[in-house]
């Protein structure tokens, strides 16, 4: 019997040729560079050297439509008057501390129906017309309606049926209820917990009017990405992050780093046995 000392075999089966080191360095290459993303596709909002420092928002006044929600509230000091005019909901007041107290679900709860004529109805005042008007134009048209019955009162007026639902190449999809007037389409994807690694930075945004459903998209990767129309959320937008083309093909999923391991160690058995 022939023994062949332990170190020496090693040597050997670790010696390889020309061609062999070059296969080798190629899919070690491979896998580091397809492993790896470009700094550029991953981060948010670069600026460019000659863009300004500051860029202009695109804020967007939402308009009341039919079928929206409003939380309105009437307030004053005094005790009856407040009754008066917020009958359905007077108990909150003492229950919870006023307006800043009451949760958003009884805010939904106990809100106006905008109906098909873009009114809603309100004790005492009667019938109210909101529709196409903003927010603050609403309640400061309110604000008269309420000054014929009652002196030096303020009224409150919030959207509560602000939903938006993110889908796609995000951690954490779902329909999100917002209770800002305000919010912008990287707080809604804060929400949904971040885009995943294979998420596209060109957002989709499906946004529903009067003449249908419009498509808009927005480039998170560049600051100017602030300045678009679909910066800023509407009510029922639908946010869609696609998966980039690494992910389509399927490439993301390839054993990439199965295949090398079996390749070398397929090598380094022939390099053994041939010599």
């Amino acid at each position: 019997m022939i023994f062949i000392p332990l170190k020496t075999s090693i040597s050997n089966a670790l010696t390889f040729n020309k061609g062999q080191e070059h296969l080798i360095w190629i899919l070690f290459l491979f896998l580091v560079f397809s492993s790896c993303i470009p700094h550029n596709k991953i981060v948010y909002l670069q600026r460019q050297a000659e863009q300004a420092d500051t860029i202009v928002n695109y804020k967007p006044d939402y308009r009341i439509k039919t079928g929206d929600i409003l939380y309105i509230q009437v307030l004053t000091l005094d005790e009856k008057s407040y009754t008066m005019f917020n009958s359905d909901r007077s108990n909150q007041r003492n229950t919870q501390g006023g307006a800043g107290g009451i949760g958003n679900a009884q805010m939904y709860m106990s809100g106006y129906n905008v109906d098909e004529a873009g009114n809603v109805k309100m004790p005492v005042v009667g019938t109210v017309n909101v529709e196409d008007k903003t927010l603050e134009e609403a309640t400061q048209y309110i604000e008269k309606q309420v000054e014929e019955y009652l002196i030096g009162a303020t009224v409150l007026v919030k959207l509560v049926n602000f939903s938006v639902t993110v889908v796609g190449e995000v951690n954490s999809p779902g329909k999100f209820y917002v209770y800002d007037n305000r919010v912008t389409i990287m707080d809604v994807i804060a929400v949904a917990g971040d885009l995943t690694q294979f998420g596209n930075r060109t957002i989709t945004i499906v946004r529903q009017t009067e003449q249908g459903a419009t498509f808009g998209s927005i480039n998170l990767n560049e600051a100017k990405a602030i300045s678009s129309e679909y910066y800023f959320l509407q009510p029922n937008d639908i946010v869609y992050v696609e998966p980039n083309r690494l992910e389509r093909l399927g490439i993301s999923q390839f054993p990439i780093s199965l295949i090398i391991s079996t390749v070398s160690f397929g090598l380094l058995l022939l390099n053994y046995f041939g010599n």
